[in-house]
């Protein structure tokens, strides 16, 4: 049987579960942290694994003491920065068939401290790279990542857990509430359906800790129910961005759950006067019933908001472009992605999507 987005989502908690149990596959990354005491980590990703460095980033600047830096492969290429020779750098590739992510192997070959992360270290990136690790995704085989996403973020932050020896209580509540905001946004997809299915253009704005969310749930719907799906910082968006809106507009507020709710909420409230599809996705237990807002429980640190938000995003995505078949791709896509491709040869469409 065809695996579903659905399928990995429902899998997703358990697999960090795992995660959580079993050092060793952190250990690596760890070990080298501890001998070579790094001034930066470079986080080098694109697309979902990207936004999930995002999420995981502001929990890992909290309790590591080496800086965490995000760039793309892209820049990580043309725009080197000056990467010291003890600093160390993680190049991140889901499928371990990223193009981009296997150029930017070749171009660090001469450097030690560089790990691969992948979610299979038997994929093409093997023969790039010295070191190739497995983050403990395991087989995903629907190419809109979901379950590597969040194993993903859970993975990082564990890394900085282990090495400020925080407690792991929080991860353990964090993975609670992970699995409350799956089965209430199955309830949420079901009583805004309309409205979900007939988004048009869509805002996700959120702030530093739920920018990842944010990030992921613009993509997440662009790229499965095909309609324009944009970031912003809430902030931001009140700065010009908010001035197309009109009623057909689908916003999500993803609610930084810190000193910044209050500002978060406010513009959530206003853009409420313009479109009845504006939501909140909060831990805020003022919110708790009221129609637009999806409420997550039970309150974790801040710290964890994407990461705990996840799940809202992917099924929205999931469910919404299930009904509507709408990841088939126009037929000139092919041409595109024979033109400029972004994975090697072996790389495998399991996903039924192209024209």
């Amino acid at each position: 049987m065809k695996r579903t987005m659905q399928d990995y989502i429902q899998e997703s908690a358990e697999t960090c579960r795992r995660l959580l149990e079993d050092d060793a596959l952190c250990a690596p990354v760890v070990d080298l942290c501890r001998q070579k005491k790094p001034e930066t980590i470079w986080l080098v990703a694109s697309g979902s694994s990207y936004n999930a460095c995002v999420c995981a980033q502001p929990y890992m600047e909290r309790w590591m003491d080496s800086k965490v830096e995000l760039m793309t492969p892209f820049t990580a290429l043309y725009y080197t920065p000056a990467i010291r020779e003890d600093d160390l750098v993680l190049v991140i590739t889901q499928s371990g068939l990223s193009t981009n992510a296997i150029a930017v192997l070749d171009s660090l070959q001469d450097r030690e401290n560089v790990i691969c992360l992948t979610g299979n270290r038997e994929s093409d990136v093997k023969d790039h790279t010295a070191c190739v690790l497995e983050y403990g995704v395991g087989e995903e085989l629907v190419g809109y990542v979901t379950k590597g996403v969040s194993t993903l973020c859970l993975y990082l932050m564990r890394v900085a857990q282990i090495l400020a020896d925080r407690p792991l209580e929080e991860f353990y509540t964090a993975l609670e509430t992970f699995r409350h905001t799956v089965t209430t946004t199955e309830g949420f997809v079901k009583r805004h359906f309309r409205a979900l299915s007939s988004m048009q253009t869509v805002y996700c704005l959120g702030a530093k800790n739920s920018a990842g969310v944010a990030m992921e749930a613009a993509l997440k719907i662009g790229e499965t129910v095909h309609v324009p799906a944009f970031f912003y910082e809430a902030e931001e968006f009140i700065h010009g961005p908010n001035l197309q809106l009109t009623p057909n507009y689908t916003m999500f507020f993803f609610d930084s759950n810190d000193r910044a709710s209050h500002r978060i909420q406010a513009i959530w409230e206003s853009a409420c006067l313009i479109s009845d599809r504006a939501y909140l996705i909060t831990m805020d237990p003022d919110r708790k019933d009221q129609n637009n807002v999806l409420f997550m429980d039970p309150a974790v640190s801040p710290l964890f908001t994407s990461f705990a938000a996840l799940p809202f995003a992917q099924l929205v995505s999931a469910e919404i472009s299930g009904v509507l078949h709408s990841t088939m791709q126009h037929p000139l896509l092919k041409q595109f992605k024979e033109h400029t491709s972004a994975k090697t040869e072996n790389f495998v469409n399991y996903d039924g999507d192209e024209a």
